[in-house]
């Protein structure tokens, strides 16, 4: 059975929720991330709780921030797989906004020892075999999550209790690989 885990990294009051640190030496206020404004805002794709936010550009890695009561000032958790959040500043004050309806996992723990990220922009190729598959993870070095373009479930499939993905690079077979855990984002009470 694949494991559910919601990583919740920072608490309602904006700060850090304990064991997790903050990293500020990212930050650009000269070249501040996009979160929405106060009309918009998109919620993170890994979210299971309101108010945690997809910010662009996607270099800035920024697809799962929570405000701080420091006005325009976010953190992002860009690696599901560290304690450290980055601190950065936004172009404004950000609305209110739910989860989605059907969110997917920020990371993905994989039976073989892969260790995915959600893809968050960046051109990527198809597999050899599958010209109309995109990548959903990126695996390491080589390793993708592949699945047909539009796939709600971000290449997951979902239909047992034990999650798998295909798993591959550009140039080889595409593998059937189990996901052991799966990581959401959520506000700590």
């Amino acid at each position: 059975m694949t494991r559910l885990v919601n990583l919740a990294p920072v608490g309602r009051s904006g700060q850090p929720a304990r064991g997790w640190t903050v990293d500020g030496h990212d930050d650009d206020p000269d070249a501040p991330i996009d979160c929405g404004d106060t009309s918009r805002a998109d919620p993170s794709p890994a979210a299971v709780s309101g108010d945690i936010y997809y910010c662009s550009p996607s270099a800035a890695g920024a697809d799962a921030c929570w405000p701080t009561p420091q006005a325009r000032r976010m953190l992002c958790l860009r690696d599901p797989y560290s304690a450290t959040l980055a601190a950065l500043t936004a172009q404004s004050l950000v609305a209110r906004v739910s989860p989605p309806r059907n969110p997917v996992p920020l990371g993905l723990d994989l039976a073989n020892g892969d260790r995915c990220r959600l893809r968050d922009g960046g051109a990527w190729g198809s597999p050899q075999n599958h010209p109309d598959y995109v990548g959903y993870y990126s695996c390491g070095p080589r390793d993708i999550v592949w699945a047909p373009q539009n796939s709600p479930t971000g290449g997951i499939d979902r239909t047992s209790r034990r999650w798998t993905v295909l798993v591959g690079d550009v140039t080889g077979p595409l593998a059937t690989v189990p996901v052991t855990t799966a990581d959401f984002v959520a506000t700590a009470p």
